[in-house]
């Protein structure tokens, strides 16, 4: 009944949905029979550090991921992004597996000799062609929401992206009329971002007079205003009502970026209230996408989120060396001996949000031959001269930029192929002596980073000196006008985070981190493109047994939507030992014909036996027993009925035994009648001489399954007066899963076990999934080493 009505409501929201209504009516592409694929929403916080994730979440400003980490036990995982950790190179090697294919944001293109950004379009444009040739494109077939490239999605479903600048398709696209229909639909949406707008504007001004007055410049917090307007309320809203779009059209890989806070971050800080105000709009967006993700009835989505790389609070060459970086440098090039003089190209301040284009072009005119050119918007900066210098000259000009020019550290290219670093100790060859320098990181860290920088010194737009804001010690410098910076290696800026559901795979190794070559592997490994090899788990062999039991409502969620998929997806989240499903379906036309309880011991990789109860001809229903272990069929029969009882029905049992390392362990699942004496007489016969009684005081037996009944009732007093309860005398609700309200569901062991934990297991998966949730109980069994007994000494079984 609960199922029947939570469905129905459901029908009735899918036939009003403003999302459905635009699929129609402004012609969108849909993905048909996808239901149960698998498929991804990947949403990007871009520049968020991890440290600054965890205080937000700490001191509420992000209370959906608190949620998804503490409710729906989402696992938290370092992402260290590379270097130079800026976004064009990150999604190069997300979406392409291209490691350091962008040496900065902004650097010389040694084909024309002119200073670019990643900002132009016609750039990111020839770079993703470039990088597309030679990787697989991770968003095909999907799409790209405000992203440096396309990732494979087609042009329609690019939106934002800087190598196509393109608008969604359902703004410049479709019926007029539909257009404007739509846009009455999502007339809510549209008063808000106004409201929004105004909001962040009046907040924004206030915040830039206040930081005029503390000294900022008034170029930064122009910007600064209009980035928070732009990018942090408008495309933001526009990103979610897209992204709900998508995801009702079952695309099978979406990725969203949202980039408000490394716009504001940029301005004041990582740690800065304005950068933090605007995590609290991303978490309330990323929290109406995931229930979008989860009522799609087109694909089974999973969602993960994570930020391409961090920030770190800086002090700026700009604003604090006269003449900036590119004084620094003409001054340390006219002081170094033997190395020819230059001049800077005259230039203004770089700024984060001020970029001519023109100004670079001019630099750039023949004729500057004796000219040096800087490109350094972050701070990692390129330095390119004007003619090639010697390893010697290389050498002394370095020193004399660490030590007199006060830059962190500068790495280049020698004429052998070798790189070598320099920094306030002296120099060191990369990578070899260059880990000894790095002690800050963890050494598998450290690995990483040293090879990076041998990357990107080689890359063939990199400069003749690559100069750092950081050396892994100390204060972070930028050399643009900005207060939070990222590019190169320091502590915040090197660490993402990764935000995925439990029993995700991830690459070995991935234990300190995930980058983004390992992430892009993971997305391949879940929508069924490619293998992980080998395949990281979150299970290991312990001292203990987790047993859940689980009725599955014939795989029909409280949505409508039949998926043993999600079911197995479901069980995977606790990752147990032993499984007990009831009310699975084989052979039955409502549920597509399909065999459930084969299916999702498919995807589990477990060992399953199924036990028919009611069958009729070629359909059949009943009840099954998955485990990790093979599994021996004891016993297959029904028990007691009362055919004119409540709701009469066939009802059976299920015996099993499995090898628990060298233990034989007895599991029972059953589901028993409606009607309580009905229920007496079948836990009568369970308990009795042909079922469990001659075994129970011998051998671990484990009995579970949906019993109808409440505990301390009749039948509930049966069962504990032989075996223990998992969950106590009073215990946790299981149904329904829209409202928990009682407990039928229960796990009754022998003596032979100790409950370590028990719970029910209460997330925004589990709610939908089925009419019940699931029982979950860690168990650790104690025998005897000569009698059996476990009232004489106990010996705590250990995993191998």
């Amino acid at each position: 009944m609960f199922s029947s009505f939570a469905s129905w409501l459901h029908g009735v929201r899918r036939r009003l949905s403003r999302s459905e209504w635009a699929i129609r009516h402004l012609r969108l592409p849909v993905s048909e029979n996808t239901a149960e694929e698998p498929g991804l929403l990947l949403i990007q916080i871009d520049g968020l550090p991890r440290t600054e994730l965890e205080n937000a979440m700490k001191e509420g400003r992000m209370p959906f991921l608190a949620g998804l980490r503490q409710r729906s036990n989402y696992g938290l995982t370092t992402f260290y992004p590379g270097v130079p950790s800026t976004t064009p190179a990150v999604q190069a090697e997300l979406f392409y597996g291209v490691h350091a294919g962008v040496p900065a944001f902004s650097f010389q293109n040694r084909a024309t000799g002119k200073i670019v950004s990643m900002f132009d379009p016609e750039l990111a444009k020839e770079f993703e062609a470039d990088f597309s040739a030679r990787g697989e494109p991770l968003l095909e077939g999907g799409s790209s929401w405000s992203n440096i490239y396309s990732g494979g999605a087609s042009p329609e479903e690019c939106h934002f992206c800087i190598s196509t600048f393109g608008l969604p398709n359902w703004i410049h696209g479709g019926h007029f009329f539909a257009k404007i229909l739509f846009s009455l639909l999502h007339l809510p949406s549209l008063i808000r971002i106004v409201a929004l707008l105004v909001l962040e504007f009046l907040l924004g001004l206030g915040d830039a007079v206040w930081g005029l007055f503390k000294g900022q410049t008034i170029t930064l917090e122009v910007g600064a205003v209009l980035s928070r307007m732009s990018v942090g309320v408008a495309v933001r809203e526009l990103l979610v009502i897209g992204g709900r779009l998508d995801l009702a059209r079952g695309l099978p890989i979406i990725h969203l970026n949202f980039l408000g806070y490394d716009e504001l971050s940029h301005c004041r800080g990582p740690k800065s209230g304005y950068a933090h105000w605007s995590l609290r709009g991303i978490d309330s967006a990323i929290a109406d996408l995931y229930r979008a993700a989860h009522r799609s009835r087109r694909r089974d989505y999973q969602v993960w989120i994570f930020s391409d790389h961090g920030q770190d609070r800086t002090r700026s060459f700009e604003g604090e060396f006269p003449g900036r970086i590119r004084q620094v440098v003409a001054d340390c090039l006219s002081s170094t001996p033997g190395v020819p003089a230059a001049n800077p190209f005259p230039s203004r301040p770089a700024s984060r949000w001020l970029f001519d284009k023109e100004k670079h072009h001019r630099e750039n005119n023949k004729g500057h031959e004796e000219e040096f050119s800087i490109a350094s918007l972050g701070p990692v900066g390129h330095l390119y001269l004007p003619a090639p210098l010697t390893n010697d000259q290389r050498h002394a000009l370095a020193r004399r930029l660490v030590g007199q020019g006060k830059i962190p550290a500068v790495v280049h290219l020698c004429q052998d192929g070798t790189v070598v670093w320099h920094d306030a100790e002296g120099s060191a060859l990369v990578p070899d002596e260059l880990m000894d320098r790095l002690t800050s990181y963890r050494p598998s860290l450290r690995q990483e980073m040293v090879n990076d920088l041998v990357q990107l010194a080689r890359n063939e737009n990199a400069g003749d000196l690559i100069l750092l804001g950081h050396n892994g010690k100390g204060e972070c410098w930028t050399f643009a006008q900005e207060r939070g910076s990222h590019g190169g290696l320091g502590p915040e800026e090197s660490r993402g985070f990764l935000l995925t559901p439990p029993a995700t795979s991830l690459p070995e190794g991935s234990d300190d981190f995930v980058r983004p070559e390992g992430l892009r592997a993971a997305v391949f490994h879940l929508l069924g493109k490619k293998s992980l090899d080998p395949v990281a788990s979150n299970h290991s062999l312990s001292t203990h047994l987790k047993v859940m039991s689980y009725n599955v409502h014939s795989c029909s969620g409280m949505d409508g939507r039949i998926s043993p998929r999600r079911i197995a997806r479901t069980i995977a989240q606790e990752n147990p030992d032993i499984v007990a499903l009831q009310e699975l379906d084989s052979g039955r036309s409502r549920s597509r014909g399909e065999d459930q309880a084969n299916m999702i011991a498919s995807v589990l990789g477990y060992h399953v036996v199924f036990c028919p109860t009611v069958t009729d001809g070629g359909e059949c229903y009943g009840h099954a027993v998955l485990s990790r272990w093979p599994l021996e069929t004891v016993k297959v029969a029904g028990l007691p009925s009362h055919p004119g009882g409540l709701w009469p029905e066939k009802r059976g049992a299920l015996w099993t035994c499995l090898n628990f390392h060298g233990v034989r362990i007895h599991v029972v699942t059953t589901h028993l009648g409606l009607a309580s004496a009905e229920r007496q007489a079948q836990m009568r016969a369970l308990l009795g001489n042909d079922w469990l009684g001659p075994v129970m005081p011998e051998e671990p037996v484990i009995l579970c399954g949906d019993f109808n009944c409440r505990p301390g009732g009749a039948t509930h007093r049966l069962a504990t007066a032989f075996l223990r309860d998992v969950a106590g005398p009073r215990g946790f609700s299981t149904f329904s899963s829209l409202q928990p309200m009682v407990r039928l569901d229960h796990i009754f062991v022998s003596r032979h076990f100790r409950t370590e934990n028990a719970r029910v297991v209460d997330n925004h998966l589990t709610r939908v999934s089925s009419d019940h949730l699931p029982l979950f109980a860690e168990l650790t069994m104690t025998i005897t080493e000569k009698t059996g007994d476990p009232t004489l000494a106990e010996q705590e079984i250990k995993g191998s």
